[in-house]
Protein backbone atom coordinates (compact mmCIF):
# COMPACT_ATOMS: atom_id res chain seq x y z
CA UNK A 1 0.00 0.00 0.00
CA UNK A 2 2.22 2.70 0.62
CA UNK A 3 4.82 1.70 -2.30
CA UNK A 4 1.86 1.62 -4.45
CA UNK A 5 2.43 5.71 -5.79
CA UNK A 6 5.51 3.89 -7.29
CA UNK A 7 5.12 0.42 -7.99
CA UNK A 8 1.63 1.57 -9.96
CA UNK A 9 3.73 3.42 -12.16
CA UNK A 10 6.18 0.41 -12.62
CA UNK A 11 8.74 2.19 -10.77
CA UNK A 12 9.94 -0.69 -8.98
CA UNK A 13 11.09 -1.18 -5.06
CA UNK A 14 14.84 -1.88 -6.26
CA UNK A 15 17.10 -0.86 -9.30
CA UNK A 16 17.80 -4.45 -9.65
CA UNK A 17 13.95 -5.05 -10.24
CA UNK A 18 13.47 -2.50 -12.78
CA UNK A 19 16.77 -3.46 -14.41
CA UNK A 20 15.31 -6.84 -14.69
CA UNK A 21 12.03 -5.34 -16.20
CA UNK A 22 13.95 -4.14 -18.89
CA UNK A 23 15.80 -7.33 -19.77
CA UNK A 24 12.57 -9.02 -19.79
CA UNK A 25 11.20 -5.93 -22.06
CA UNK A 26 14.18 -6.58 -24.69
CA UNK A 27 13.88 -10.39 -24.72
CA UNK A 28 10.35 -10.14 -25.28
CA UNK A 29 11.07 -7.07 -27.94
CA UNK A 30 13.44 -9.96 -29.85
CA UNK A 31 16.33 -9.51 -28.26
CA UNK A 32 18.49 -13.50 -27.83
CA UNK A 33 17.54 -16.06 -25.82
CA UNK A 34 21.61 -16.66 -24.92
CA UNK A 35 21.68 -12.22 -25.42
CA UNK A 36 22.05 -10.75 -21.44
CA UNK A 37 23.80 -7.81 -22.75
CA UNK A 38 21.69 -4.42 -21.26
CA UNK A 39 22.60 -2.29 -24.80
CA UNK A 40 21.45 0.65 -23.08
CA UNK A 41 23.85 0.86 -20.21
CA UNK A 42 27.33 1.59 -21.48
CA UNK A 43 26.65 2.07 -25.23
CA UNK A 44 27.68 1.64 -27.99
CA UNK A 45 28.67 -1.83 -27.12
CA UNK A 46 26.11 -1.97 -24.29
CA UNK A 47 26.79 -4.10 -20.86
CA UNK A 48 26.65 -7.70 -20.23
CA UNK A 49 24.74 -8.49 -17.49
CA UNK A 50 25.21 -11.61 -14.93
CA UNK A 51 21.75 -12.59 -14.99
CA UNK A 52 20.32 -15.57 -16.16
CA UNK A 53 17.14 -16.19 -18.15
CA UNK A 54 16.09 -18.80 -15.72
CA UNK A 55 14.13 -15.88 -13.70
CA UNK A 56 13.05 -14.08 -16.92
CA UNK A 57 10.46 -16.84 -18.04
CA UNK A 58 8.12 -16.51 -15.47
CA UNK A 59 7.82 -12.64 -15.57
CA UNK A 60 7.81 -12.42 -19.18
CA UNK A 61 5.23 -16.05 -19.30
CA UNK A 62 2.71 -13.61 -17.62
CA UNK A 63 3.54 -10.71 -19.25
CA UNK A 64 2.44 -12.63 -22.66
CA UNK A 65 -0.63 -14.27 -21.60
CA UNK A 66 -2.55 -11.12 -19.91
CA UNK A 67 -1.12 -8.60 -22.68
CA UNK A 68 -4.00 -9.68 -24.88
CA UNK A 69 -6.89 -8.80 -22.63
CA UNK A 70 -5.33 -5.89 -20.17
CA UNK A 71 -2.78 -4.38 -22.80
CA UNK A 72 1.16 -4.32 -22.29
CA UNK A 73 0.94 -1.89 -19.50
CA UNK A 74 -0.87 -3.39 -17.19
CA UNK A 75 -0.09 -6.78 -18.06
CA UNK A 76 3.56 -5.79 -17.19
CA UNK A 77 1.98 -4.27 -14.27
CA UNK A 78 0.08 -7.80 -13.17
CA UNK A 79 3.46 -9.44 -13.72
CA UNK A 80 5.37 -7.61 -10.92
CA UNK A 81 2.71 -7.89 -8.28
CA UNK A 82 2.03 -11.76 -9.95
CA UNK A 83 5.05 -12.83 -9.70
CA UNK A 84 6.80 -12.50 -6.08
CA UNK A 85 3.63 -13.09 -4.47
CA UNK A 86 3.22 -16.69 -6.71
CA UNK A 87 6.78 -17.37 -5.31
CA UNK A 88 5.82 -16.12 -2.02
CA UNK A 89 2.93 -18.88 -2.15
CA UNK A 90 4.99 -21.20 -2.65
CA UNK A 91 7.76 -20.51 -0.18
CA UNK A 92 5.01 -20.92 2.21
CA UNK A 93 3.55 -23.84 0.88
CA UNK A 94 6.99 -25.64 1.39
CA UNK A 95 7.96 -24.49 4.63
CA UNK A 96 4.71 -26.11 5.75
CA UNK A 97 5.84 -29.41 4.09
CA UNK A 98 9.17 -28.97 5.65
CA UNK A 99 7.56 -28.21 9.34
CA UNK A 100 5.12 -30.76 8.96
CA UNK A 101 7.72 -33.51 8.15
CA UNK A 102 9.91 -32.60 11.04
CA UNK A 103 7.90 -31.87 13.81
CA UNK A 104 3.88 -33.28 12.86
CA UNK A 105 0.60 -32.33 11.74
CA UNK A 106 0.73 -29.30 13.74
CA UNK A 107 3.70 -27.74 12.64
CA UNK A 108 3.10 -27.14 9.10
CA UNK A 109 0.27 -24.11 9.83
CA UNK A 110 2.82 -22.60 12.53
CA UNK A 111 5.73 -22.34 9.99
CA UNK A 112 3.40 -21.22 7.37
CA UNK A 113 2.36 -18.00 9.90
CA UNK A 114 6.42 -17.90 10.56
CA UNK A 115 7.06 -17.42 7.30
CA UNK A 116 4.96 -14.95 6.82
CA UNK A 117 6.68 -13.27 9.30
CA UNK A 118 10.28 -13.90 8.36
CA UNK A 119 11.71 -11.08 7.71
CA UNK A 120 14.06 -10.21 6.31
CA UNK A 121 13.16 -13.05 3.73
CA UNK A 122 9.72 -11.49 3.32
CA UNK A 123 11.16 -8.44 1.31
CA UNK A 124 12.21 -10.80 -1.37
CA UNK A 125 9.07 -11.21 -2.17
CA UNK A 126 7.17 -7.62 -1.89
CA UNK A 127 5.08 -7.08 -4.67
CA UNK A 128 7.45 -5.15 -7.75
CA UNK A 129 10.20 -7.76 -6.64
CA UNK A 130 10.84 -9.90 -9.62
CA UNK A 131 15.00 -10.02 -9.31
CA UNK A 132 15.87 -13.44 -8.54
CA UNK A 133 16.25 -13.90 -4.79
CA UNK A 134 13.10 -15.02 -4.28
CA UNK A 135 13.13 -17.69 -7.12
CA UNK A 136 16.28 -18.98 -5.48
CA UNK A 137 14.84 -19.15 -2.01
CA UNK A 138 12.08 -21.72 -3.42
CA UNK A 139 14.99 -23.77 -5.10
CA UNK A 140 16.81 -24.10 -1.98
CA UNK A 141 13.59 -24.62 -0.24
CA UNK A 142 12.94 -27.62 -2.99
CA UNK A 143 16.34 -29.04 -2.26
CA UNK A 144 16.43 -29.00 1.51
CA UNK A 145 12.66 -30.53 1.79
CA UNK A 146 13.81 -33.55 -0.75
CA UNK A 147 17.42 -33.96 1.07
CA UNK A 148 14.76 -34.99 4.47
CA UNK A 149 12.81 -37.09 2.73
CA UNK A 150 13.90 -40.89 2.09
CA UNK A 151 16.98 -41.86 0.30
CA UNK A 152 16.18 -42.82 -3.10
CA UNK A 153 17.51 -42.02 -6.46
CA UNK A 154 14.52 -39.88 -7.70
CA UNK A 155 14.95 -37.45 -4.26
CA UNK A 156 18.97 -37.27 -5.34
CA UNK A 157 17.45 -35.83 -8.55
CA UNK A 158 15.32 -33.18 -7.28
CA UNK A 159 17.78 -32.13 -5.42
CA UNK A 160 20.68 -32.15 -7.65
CA UNK A 161 18.31 -30.61 -10.31
CA UNK A 162 16.93 -27.67 -8.05
CA UNK A 163 20.85 -26.88 -6.75
CA UNK A 164 21.79 -26.82 -10.67
CA UNK A 165 18.78 -24.27 -11.26
CA UNK A 166 20.04 -22.00 -8.29
CA UNK A 167 23.25 -21.81 -9.19
CA UNK A 168 22.71 -21.33 -12.89
CA UNK A 169 20.41 -18.20 -11.49
CA UNK A 170 23.48 -16.57 -9.60
CA UNK A 171 26.13 -17.98 -7.46
CA UNK A 172 24.48 -16.72 -4.53
CA UNK A 173 23.27 -19.60 -3.34
CA UNK A 174 27.09 -21.33 -3.33
CA UNK A 175 27.03 -21.50 0.32
CA UNK A 176 23.66 -23.78 0.63
CA UNK A 177 24.51 -25.75 -2.27
CA UNK A 178 27.78 -26.61 -0.77
CA UNK A 179 25.87 -27.62 2.55
CA UNK A 180 23.63 -29.92 0.60
CA UNK A 181 26.84 -31.45 -0.74
CA UNK A 182 28.43 -32.14 2.34
CA UNK A 183 25.29 -33.24 3.96
CA UNK A 184 24.74 -35.98 0.66
CA UNK A 185 28.77 -37.07 0.76
CA UNK A 186 28.68 -37.32 4.93
CA UNK A 187 25.53 -39.29 5.06
CA UNK A 188 26.92 -41.28 1.76
CA UNK A 189 30.12 -41.59 3.89
CA UNK A 190 28.24 -43.30 7.06
CA UNK A 191 25.21 -44.70 5.39
CA UNK A 192 27.28 -46.33 2.01
CA UNK A 193 25.37 -48.25 0.40
CA UNK A 194 21.79 -47.23 1.42
CA UNK A 195 22.76 -43.60 0.31
CA UNK A 196 24.47 -44.69 -2.93
CA UNK A 197 21.52 -43.93 -5.09
CA UNK A 198 20.58 -40.71 -4.03
CA UNK A 199 24.30 -39.44 -4.18
CA UNK A 200 24.05 -41.34 -7.70
CA UNK A 201 20.69 -39.38 -8.49
CA UNK A 202 21.93 -35.86 -7.38
CA UNK A 203 25.12 -36.13 -9.77
CA UNK A 204 23.22 -36.94 -12.62
CA UNK A 205 20.53 -34.08 -12.56
CA UNK A 206 23.55 -31.89 -11.30
CA UNK A 207 25.96 -32.41 -13.87
CA UNK A 208 23.15 -32.85 -16.37
CA UNK A 209 20.99 -29.52 -15.57
CA UNK A 210 24.63 -27.51 -16.22
CA UNK A 211 25.55 -29.69 -18.90
CA UNK A 212 22.57 -28.54 -20.48
CA UNK A 213 22.34 -24.84 -20.23
CA UNK A 214 26.24 -25.45 -20.95
CA UNK A 215 25.37 -26.58 -24.85
CA UNK A 216 22.23 -24.90 -25.34
CA UNK A 217 21.49 -21.88 -22.87
CA UNK A 218 24.80 -20.41 -22.42
CA UNK A 219 25.39 -16.86 -22.69
CA UNK A 220 27.44 -15.33 -25.57
CA UNK A 221 29.18 -13.53 -23.26
CA UNK A 222 31.29 -16.46 -22.02
CA UNK A 223 34.76 -15.40 -20.60
CA UNK A 224 36.94 -17.75 -18.39
CA UNK A 225 38.40 -14.40 -16.49
CA UNK A 226 34.92 -13.90 -14.81
CA UNK A 227 33.60 -16.19 -11.28
CA UNK A 228 30.58 -14.06 -10.74
CA UNK A 229 27.76 -16.34 -12.60
CA UNK A 230 27.37 -18.51 -14.79
CA UNK A 231 30.45 -19.50 -16.64
CA UNK A 232 32.97 -21.00 -17.28
CA UNK A 233 34.46 -21.65 -14.45
CA UNK A 234 31.48 -22.20 -12.44
CA UNK A 235 30.02 -24.73 -14.93
CA UNK A 236 33.56 -26.52 -14.80
CA UNK A 237 33.04 -26.52 -11.29
CA UNK A 238 29.65 -28.04 -10.77
CA UNK A 239 30.46 -30.69 -13.47
CA UNK A 240 33.17 -31.63 -11.92
CA UNK A 241 31.80 -32.12 -8.60
CA UNK A 242 28.91 -33.63 -10.37
CA UNK A 243 31.25 -36.37 -11.80
CA UNK A 244 33.04 -36.63 -8.60
CA UNK A 245 30.08 -37.35 -6.21
CA UNK A 246 28.64 -40.18 -9.57
CA UNK A 247 32.13 -41.48 -9.29
CA UNK A 248 32.13 -42.14 -5.72
CA UNK A 249 28.31 -43.86 -6.02
CA UNK A 250 29.54 -46.81 -8.54
CA UNK A 251 32.71 -47.12 -6.47
CA UNK A 252 30.52 -47.38 -3.38
CA UNK A 253 30.31 -51.80 -3.59
CA UNK A 254 34.32 -51.95 -3.75
CA UNK A 255 34.81 -49.30 -0.53
CA UNK A 256 34.44 -51.03 2.60
CA UNK A 257 33.66 -48.96 5.31
CA UNK A 258 33.58 -45.53 6.55
CA UNK A 259 36.78 -44.61 6.70
CA UNK A 260 37.67 -45.70 2.82
CA UNK A 261 34.65 -44.10 1.70
CA UNK A 262 35.70 -41.17 3.42
CA UNK A 263 39.76 -40.90 2.50
CA UNK A 264 38.56 -42.11 -1.06
CA UNK A 265 35.60 -38.60 -0.92
CA UNK A 266 38.13 -36.88 0.08
CA UNK A 267 40.77 -37.38 -2.47
CA UNK A 268 38.23 -37.06 -5.30
CA UNK A 269 36.71 -33.74 -4.36
CA UNK A 270 39.60 -32.09 -2.96
CA UNK A 271 40.65 -32.85 -6.81
CA UNK A 272 37.86 -31.49 -7.76
CA UNK A 273 37.75 -28.25 -5.79
CA UNK A 274 41.90 -27.58 -6.20
CA UNK A 275 41.36 -28.56 -10.55
CA UNK A 276 38.66 -25.85 -11.13
CA UNK A 277 40.40 -23.23 -8.96
CA UNK A 278 44.17 -23.80 -10.70
CA UNK A 279 42.24 -23.81 -13.90
CA UNK A 280 40.11 -20.27 -13.20
CA UNK A 281 42.14 -18.28 -10.87
CA UNK A 282 39.70 -15.64 -11.30
CA UNK A 283 37.76 -17.78 -8.62
CA UNK A 284 40.32 -17.34 -6.22
CA UNK A 285 39.52 -13.41 -6.05
CA UNK A 286 36.02 -14.02 -6.20
CA UNK A 287 33.13 -12.52 -7.98
CA UNK A 288 34.54 -8.91 -8.09
CA UNK A 289 38.28 -9.57 -8.45
CA UNK A 290 38.16 -7.69 -11.83
CA UNK A 291 36.41 -4.65 -10.31
CA UNK A 292 38.61 -1.39 -10.59
CA UNK A 293 40.18 -1.39 -7.01
CA UNK A 294 38.37 2.65 -6.60
CA UNK A 295 35.47 0.69 -6.76
CA UNK A 296 36.06 -2.13 -4.78
CA UNK A 297 36.85 0.31 -2.20
CA UNK A 298 34.26 2.86 -2.00
CA UNK A 299 31.02 1.33 -4.39
CA UNK A 300 31.01 -1.81 -3.48
CA UNK A 301 31.11 -1.67 0.07
CA UNK A 302 27.94 0.54 -0.15
CA UNK A 303 25.45 -2.24 -1.42
CA UNK A 304 23.94 -3.55 1.83
CA UNK A 305 23.58 -6.77 0.76
CA UNK A 306 26.68 -7.28 -0.17
CA UNK A 307 28.18 -5.88 2.82
CA UNK A 308 28.87 -7.78 6.09
CA UNK A 309 25.93 -7.77 9.00
CA UNK A 310 28.42 -6.35 11.49
CA UNK A 311 28.90 -3.19 9.22
CA UNK A 312 25.47 -2.10 9.14
CA UNK A 313 23.90 0.32 11.61
CA UNK A 314 22.84 -1.03 14.83
CA UNK A 315 19.02 -1.13 14.38
CA UNK A 316 19.73 -3.32 10.97
CA UNK A 317 22.54 -6.09 12.82
CA UNK A 318 18.98 -6.87 15.27
CA UNK A 319 16.62 -6.71 12.29
CA UNK A 320 19.09 -8.94 9.99
CA UNK A 321 20.56 -11.40 12.67
CA UNK A 322 18.33 -11.12 15.31
CA UNK A 323 16.16 -13.98 13.63
CA UNK A 324 19.20 -16.29 12.02
CA UNK A 325 21.19 -15.89 14.91
CA UNK A 326 18.47 -17.77 17.13
CA UNK A 327 17.74 -20.23 14.19
CA UNK A 328 21.29 -21.10 14.27
CA UNK A 329 21.51 -21.58 18.10
CA UNK A 330 17.97 -23.51 17.84
CA UNK A 331 19.94 -25.82 14.87
CA UNK A 332 22.71 -26.70 17.02
CA UNK A 333 20.43 -27.53 20.12
CA UNK A 334 18.15 -29.84 18.17
CA UNK A 335 20.83 -31.55 16.04
CA UNK A 336 22.27 -32.36 19.64
CA UNK A 337 18.59 -32.91 21.28
CA UNK A 338 17.44 -35.06 18.62
CA UNK A 339 20.86 -36.57 17.06
CA UNK A 340 18.56 -40.04 16.39
CA UNK A 341 16.66 -38.15 13.28
CA UNK A 342 19.83 -36.36 11.87
CA UNK A 343 19.08 -37.46 8.64
CA UNK A 344 16.06 -35.65 8.57
CA UNK A 345 16.93 -32.68 10.70
CA UNK A 346 20.58 -32.15 9.44
CA UNK A 347 20.08 -30.86 6.11
CA UNK A 348 17.71 -27.80 7.30
CA UNK A 349 20.23 -27.03 10.09
CA UNK A 350 23.43 -27.03 7.55
CA UNK A 351 21.71 -24.96 4.99
CA UNK A 352 20.87 -22.32 8.14
CA UNK A 353 24.15 -22.11 9.49
CA UNK A 354 25.82 -21.72 6.73
CA UNK A 355 23.22 -18.77 5.73
CA UNK A 356 23.72 -17.70 8.86
CA UNK A 357 27.72 -17.65 8.58
CA UNK A 358 27.27 -16.09 5.04
CA UNK A 359 25.57 -13.22 7.08
CA UNK A 360 28.58 -12.53 8.89
CA UNK A 361 30.16 -11.88 5.06
CA UNK A 362 27.33 -10.54 2.57
CA UNK A 363 24.14 -10.14 4.28
CA UNK A 364 22.12 -11.03 1.58
CA UNK A 365 22.39 -14.60 3.17
CA UNK A 366 19.73 -14.06 5.47
CA UNK A 367 17.66 -13.87 2.17
CA UNK A 368 17.78 -17.41 1.68
CA UNK A 369 18.09 -18.48 5.45
CA UNK A 370 15.27 -16.38 6.90
CA UNK A 371 12.22 -18.75 5.36
CA UNK A 372 14.23 -22.00 6.05
CA UNK A 373 14.04 -20.87 9.67
CA UNK A 374 10.34 -21.30 10.19
CA UNK A 375 10.14 -24.66 10.65
CA UNK A 376 13.28 -25.06 12.64
CA UNK A 377 11.86 -22.61 15.22
CA UNK A 378 8.45 -24.04 14.96
CA UNK A 379 9.16 -26.19 17.48
CA UNK A 380 10.32 -23.28 20.32
CA UNK A 381 6.51 -22.57 19.72
CA UNK A 382 4.99 -26.50 20.06
CA UNK A 383 7.22 -27.19 23.11
CA UNK A 384 6.30 -23.91 24.96
CA UNK A 385 2.32 -24.83 24.00
CA UNK A 386 3.09 -28.35 25.59
CA UNK A 387 4.57 -26.88 28.63
CA UNK A 388 2.98 -26.44 32.08
CA UNK A 389 3.70 -23.45 33.84
CA UNK A 390 3.44 -20.07 32.67
CA UNK A 391 2.56 -21.62 28.81
CA UNK A 392 0.63 -18.20 27.95
CA UNK A 393 3.82 -16.66 28.36
CA UNK A 394 5.74 -19.14 26.90
CA UNK A 395 4.00 -19.91 23.83
CA UNK A 396 4.26 -15.57 23.56
CA UNK A 397 7.64 -15.69 23.34
CA UNK A 398 8.36 -18.46 21.24
CA UNK A 399 6.43 -16.72 18.50
CA UNK A 400 8.31 -13.49 19.24
CA UNK A 401 11.74 -15.13 18.94
CA UNK A 402 10.59 -17.27 15.57
CA UNK A 403 8.87 -13.85 13.93
CA UNK A 404 11.58 -12.22 12.02
CA UNK A 405 9.06 -9.09 12.26
CA UNK A 406 9.70 -8.87 15.27
CA UNK A 407 13.02 -8.03 15.73
CA UNK A 408 12.68 -5.82 13.26
CA UNK A 409 10.20 -4.00 14.67
CA UNK A 410 11.88 -3.95 18.24
CA UNK A 411 15.22 -2.77 16.68
CA UNK A 412 12.71 0.23 15.37
CA UNK A 413 11.25 1.01 18.58
CA UNK A 414 14.57 1.08 20.76
CA UNK A 415 16.38 3.19 17.85
CA UNK A 416 13.52 5.42 18.11
CA UNK A 417 13.55 5.88 21.57
CA UNK A 418 17.53 6.15 22.00
CA UNK A 419 17.46 9.05 19.37
CA UNK A 420 14.30 10.64 19.99
CA UNK A 421 14.37 14.79 20.58
CA UNK A 422 11.45 15.87 21.21
CA UNK A 423 8.37 14.14 23.32
CA UNK A 424 8.36 11.39 24.70
CA UNK A 425 8.08 8.34 22.33
CA UNK A 426 8.66 10.62 19.32
CA UNK A 427 11.48 10.16 17.22
CA UNK A 428 13.71 13.42 16.55
CA UNK A 429 15.28 12.05 13.31
CA UNK A 430 13.55 11.79 9.72
CA UNK A 431 14.38 8.72 8.08
CA UNK A 432 16.99 9.31 5.45
CA UNK A 433 15.20 8.35 2.23
CA UNK A 434 17.66 6.45 -0.79
CA UNK A 435 17.72 8.84 -4.17
CA UNK A 436 15.84 6.35 -5.96
CA UNK A 437 12.40 6.77 -3.97
CA UNK A 438 13.12 10.34 -3.42
CA UNK A 439 13.71 11.07 -7.02
CA UNK A 440 10.81 9.04 -8.44
CA UNK A 441 8.13 11.16 -6.35
CA UNK A 442 5.38 12.90 -8.53
CA UNK A 443 6.05 12.76 -12.54
CA UNK A 444 9.55 12.56 -12.56
CA UNK A 445 10.85 9.71 -14.57
CA UNK A 446 7.68 10.58 -17.27
CA UNK A 447 9.38 14.15 -17.73
CA UNK A 448 12.53 12.74 -18.58
CA UNK A 449 10.59 9.79 -20.94
CA UNK A 450 9.82 12.86 -23.29
CA UNK A 451 13.01 14.10 -24.19
CA UNK A 452 14.39 12.72 -27.35
CA UNK A 453 16.27 9.30 -26.57
CA UNK A 454 19.88 10.10 -25.64
CA UNK A 455 22.62 9.46 -23.35
CA UNK A 456 22.33 10.18 -19.71
CA UNK A 457 24.87 10.48 -17.48
CA UNK A 458 23.85 9.28 -13.89
CA UNK A 459 24.03 7.86 -10.57
CA UNK A 460 24.66 4.59 -10.05
CA UNK A 461 21.81 4.91 -7.35
CA UNK A 462 18.90 5.93 -10.36
CA UNK A 463 21.06 4.75 -13.40
CA UNK A 464 18.94 1.82 -13.35
CA UNK A 465 15.66 3.93 -13.52
CA UNK A 466 16.85 5.30 -16.77
CA UNK A 467 16.71 2.12 -18.49
CA UNK A 468 13.68 0.54 -16.90
CA UNK A 469 11.54 3.81 -16.40
CA UNK A 470 12.60 5.71 -19.96
CA UNK A 471 14.10 4.72 -23.33
CA UNK A 472 17.08 6.81 -22.65
CA UNK A 473 20.27 5.03 -22.40
CA UNK A 474 23.26 5.59 -19.40
CA UNK A 475 26.75 5.27 -19.01
CA UNK A 476 27.15 3.59 -15.84
CA UNK A 477 24.12 1.95 -13.37
CA UNK A 478 26.52 -0.17 -10.88
CA UNK A 479 26.46 -3.67 -12.19
CA UNK A 480 29.55 -4.86 -11.36
CA UNK A 481 30.58 -5.61 -15.43
CA UNK A 482 30.42 -2.89 -16.72
CA UNK A 483 33.65 -1.64 -14.90
CA UNK A 484 34.71 1.24 -18.06
CA UNK A 485 31.32 2.79 -17.70
CA UNK A 486 31.17 2.78 -13.48
CA UNK A 487 34.43 4.21 -13.29
CA UNK A 488 33.44 7.02 -15.87
CA UNK A 489 30.29 8.08 -13.67
CA UNK A 490 32.94 8.15 -10.81
CA UNK A 491 34.87 10.46 -12.34
CA UNK A 492 32.74 12.70 -14.21
CA UNK A 493 30.76 13.11 -10.67
CA UNK A 494 33.71 13.16 -8.15
CA UNK A 495 36.57 15.05 -11.29
CA UNK A 496 36.89 18.37 -11.67
CA UNK A 497 34.58 21.22 -14.37
CA UNK A 498 37.28 20.10 -17.07
CA UNK A 499 37.30 16.26 -16.30
CA UNK A 500 33.72 16.15 -16.25
CA UNK A 501 33.57 17.97 -19.22
CA UNK A 502 35.62 15.89 -21.27
CA UNK A 503 34.55 12.33 -20.12
CA UNK A 504 30.78 13.97 -21.16
CA UNK A 505 32.29 14.70 -24.64
CA UNK A 506 34.43 11.08 -24.59
CA UNK A 507 31.00 9.27 -24.20
CA UNK A 508 28.88 11.82 -25.54
CA UNK A 509 26.38 12.69 -23.06
CA UNK A 510 23.93 14.75 -23.76
CA UNK A 511 21.79 14.66 -20.40
CA UNK A 512 23.51 15.17 -16.76
CA UNK A 513 20.50 13.64 -14.18
CA UNK A 514 21.58 14.23 -10.48
CA UNK A 515 19.29 13.18 -7.32
CA UNK A 516 20.29 14.87 -4.10
CA UNK A 517 21.94 12.23 -1.80
CA UNK A 518 24.02 10.68 -4.60
CA UNK A 519 27.56 9.96 -3.84
CA UNK A 520 26.83 10.76 0.08
CA UNK A 521 28.42 7.89 1.25
CA UNK A 522 31.45 9.39 0.15
CA UNK A 523 31.19 12.73 1.83
CA UNK A 524 32.43 15.00 -1.95
CA UNK A 525 31.73 17.94 0.19
CA UNK A 526 34.77 17.43 2.15
CA UNK A 527 36.83 15.35 -0.02
CA UNK A 528 36.35 16.30 -3.61
CA UNK A 529 35.31 20.10 -3.16
CA UNK A 530 36.28 21.29 -6.39
CA UNK A 531 33.93 18.43 -7.88
CA UNK A 532 31.03 18.84 -10.53
CA UNK A 533 28.69 16.75 -7.69
CA UNK A 534 30.13 18.98 -4.71
CA UNK A 535 29.14 21.87 -6.82
CA UNK A 536 25.63 19.98 -7.49
CA UNK A 537 24.90 19.40 -3.82
CA UNK A 538 25.57 23.57 -3.03
CA UNK A 539 23.13 24.45 -5.89
CA UNK A 540 25.94 25.89 -7.86
CA UNK A 541 25.41 24.77 -11.90
CA UNK A 542 28.44 24.74 -14.35
CA UNK A 543 28.60 26.86 -16.87
CA UNK A 544 28.69 23.70 -19.62
CA UNK A 545 25.93 22.31 -18.22
CA UNK A 546 21.58 24.16 -19.00
CA UNK A 547 19.40 23.28 -16.21
CA UNK A 548 16.08 21.70 -17.83
CA UNK A 549 12.71 22.45 -15.45
CA UNK A 550 11.59 19.20 -13.75
CA UNK A 551 8.32 19.68 -11.77
CA UNK A 552 7.15 17.76 -8.48
CA UNK A 553 10.49 16.13 -7.79
CA UNK A 554 14.18 17.42 -6.45
CA UNK A 555 15.83 15.56 -9.02
CA UNK A 556 17.90 17.85 -11.21
CA UNK A 557 18.21 17.49 -15.14
CA UNK A 558 20.96 19.17 -17.43
CA UNK A 559 21.30 19.82 -20.69
CA UNK A 560 25.59 19.35 -21.68
CA UNK A 561 26.34 22.49 -23.60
Amino acid sequence: MTDWQRVGHLLLPDPDDIMRLAQVRDWIGGQGLNDWTQHRMGPPTGAAMHWSRINDVGVAAIILAVTPILGRFHAELAAVLLYPALLFACAIYLSARIGRLLWGGEAGLVAAVLTALAYPGTTVFIPGRIDHHALQVVLIQIAVFSSMRPARGSTGAIIGLAAALSLIVGLETTPQVAALVAFLALAWVIRGEEERLRLFGFGVALGGTTLFFLLFLRPEYWSAALCDAFTPASSTGTLAVAACLMTLALLTRHLHGWRARLMVGAVLGGCALIGTLLVYPACVAGPYGSVDPFLRENFLPNIDEAAGIFRQRPVRIVAFGGLMATACLVSIWIMVAKHRRWMVIAPLAAVIILSGLTMLAQVRGVYIGAPLAAPMLATLILGARRGTGGRSLLTMLAWLSGAGMAYAAGAEQVEAILTSRTAAGTPGHSRVLPPQVLCSRGEAWRQVDKLPPSKIMAGTAVAAFVVGATHHSTVGAGYHRNDAGNMAVYRFFLGSNGQARRIASDWRTEYVLYCPGDFGELNPDQRYPQSVVAALRAGRTPDWLEPIPLHGTPMRLYRVR
